[in-house]
């Protein structure tokens, strides 16, 4: 067979293949090109929200190198230079006024105890935090009939609280939590009385009394006297003065003859004289009855100062022995606290720390809220330590037993993480 007839078929085929690829070809839209990302203000927000709080790429270790999702421990006892600031009293005796410094609440502490720990297991965990402290010194209470008080102070503050991590990342943490703090104060106070003040106070009530008894007295003296003035012209009219009068007249030398001889009546103290005797009589009468009254005025002043006296010092010796000295009494009870914490790390070895609570809520205390700041040192992988400054603030008061305190000062501890 010629060569030239076998290839004219397969030409043809070529040439029916070509230009059905050439037209399907044609037909096929180019590959979609994969559209640029929008950006925006809220990128950052969203790329944080994802990576540091829903899912965090590299979450907050708390021993560096361990699994972040596995169990953790702290444990950091401390120290607290804490100064004492508001009222403490138990019934019986007014709130006592303190006004600590931390120095001074350190030379008078008798016995400190200061401690916090933490386990967590991924985002959750449990916190810890409590301190004993028992402090003796002087205080002053608040009403000047006291001098000044003595008291021995114990308190116990534990709180426990369950934490869950809002966020998590390798620069540092947040932490939501919520839980009880358990509060003890037990209180002995004993205080001295000021006895100038007592005295002046007995004086004060004494002259008070004094002036009413002045013009009760007065108004006594006065219708005594008036009574006596009516007595002793009743008793003087009922002594036969006209006869006197009379038998006197008579017996007069120069009347005596004139009257025998007719010349004058017998009877001389009729008329006018029977009137003005009368009024002679009760004129006597009221000068006497009154000098008598300045008399008895007088000795009733002296008896009346000697009395006042008298009565003066009994006064401040009730006072004195009604005026309670000594008090002592015991509380606990429970507040429900919810707080935040952080932490932001600027070395491996510098960090950052901060928390703030707030409790009670009249469930037992009226109001408490703990603020506090930290600075911390990372010294080796497991061990690190804080200085800081906290503030501590609680207001009780139930059954004559007041907690109204504010605890501040700087504190410093020394951790174990493992």
């Amino acid at each position: 067979m010629p060569l030239k007839t076998i290839n004219k078929p397969i030409v043809s085929a070529l040439a029916v293949f070509c230009v059905i690829a050439q037209a399907t070809a044609g037909d096929t839209p180019p590959p979609p090109q994969k559209e640029k990302p929008k950006y925006s203000f809220l990128t950052p927000v969203g790329d944080f929200i994802r990576d540091d709080i829903l899912d965090p790429v590299e979450p907050f270790q708390l021993v560096p190198g361990k699994d972040p999702n596995g169990w953790g421990f702290v444990i950091e006892p401390y120290l607290w230079a804490m100064g004492l600031s508001g009222d403490v009293g138990a019934k019986g005796l007014p709130p006592a006024s303190l006004a600590f410094s931390s120095r001074r609440v350190i030379q008078n502490l008798d016995l400190g105890i200061f401690a916090r720990g933490e386990i967590r297991k991924g985002r959750w965990g449990v916190l810890a935090d409590g301190y004993y402290a028992a402090l003796s010194g002087s205080a002053s209470l608040d009403n000047r009939i006291y001098e000044n008080a003595s008291l021995n102070l114990q308190q116990s503050v534990v709180s426990l609280a369950l934490a869950y991590r809002v966020i998590d990342d390798r620069r540092g943490f947040l932490d939501i939590y919520g839980g009880a703090r358990y509060n003890y104060l037990g209180l002995q106070l004993e205080a001295s009385l000021n006895e100038s003040r007592i005295t002046t106070i007995a004086n004060n009530v004494t002259d008070a009394i004094g002036t009413r008894i002045q013009g009760a007295v007065d108004a006594a003296i006065a219708q005594a006297v008036d009574a006596a003035k009516s007595r002793v012209a009743e008793r003087v009219d009922s002594v036969s003065i006209q006869r006197n009068l009379r038998l006197s007249l008579e017996r007069n030398v120069d009347l005596r003859d004139l009257i025998r001889a007719g010349l004058i009546r017998n009877d001389l103290t009729g008329g006018g004289v029977r009137e003005a005797l009368r009024q002679y009589i009760a004129a006597r009468a009221e000068a006497k009855v009154a000098a008598a009254a300045g008399r008895a005025s007088a000795r009733l002043e002296a008896a009346a100062s000697s009395a006042k006296r008298r009565l003066s010092k009994a006064l401040a010796r009730r006072i004195t022995d009604s005026t309670p000295t000594y008090t002592s009494g015991d509380q606990w009870w429970i507040d429900p606290i919810i707080g935040l914490r952080g932490q932001i790390h600027f070395t491996r070895w510098l960090y950052l720390a901060a928390q703030a609570d707030v409790g009670g809520f009249s469930a037992g205390s009226r109001i408490a809220w703990n603020v506090q700041s930290t600075i911390g040192i990372n010294f080796t992988r497991n061990i690190f330590a804080e200085l800081g400054y906290r503030y501590f603030y609680v207001d009780y008061e139930n059954d004559g037993f007041v907690y109204n305190m504010n605890s501040y000062g700087v504190f410093s501890s020394i951790g174990f993480k493992f």
